[in-house]
């Protein structure tokens, strides 16, 4: 099987320290805007392993609910339920 690194990817290398435990290279940190303490999302698809955060997930996420016309169905979900509640106050 030939793997390769995408074009746009720039390679950049950890190490693996004491109780497996990894460390993110400066640019790593800066491109994940991440701190010490933040959580990191490793999502694993066969032997490959990406990671991000909850925040730039979610952003994905949602940016893919969006229809080619430029609706959102999160946004049109998010209406109905909000009118759908302020109908069913008393």
């Amino acid at each position: 099987m030939n793997r390769s690194v995408p074009s746009a990817s720039i390679l950049h290398t950890g190490q693996l320290g004491p109780k497996y435990r990894a460390i993110l290279p400066r640019a790593v940190r800066e491109a994940l805007h991440v701190t010490e303490g933040d959580t990191l999302l490793y999502l694993v698809d066969g032997e490959q392993v990406r990671i991000t955060t909850r925040r730039q997930l979610a952003q994905e996420i949602y940016g893919s609910l969006a229809e080619e016309d430029g609706r959102d169905f999160t946004h049109e979900i998010s209406a109905e339920r909000q009118a759908e509640a302020q109908r069913e106050k008393p």
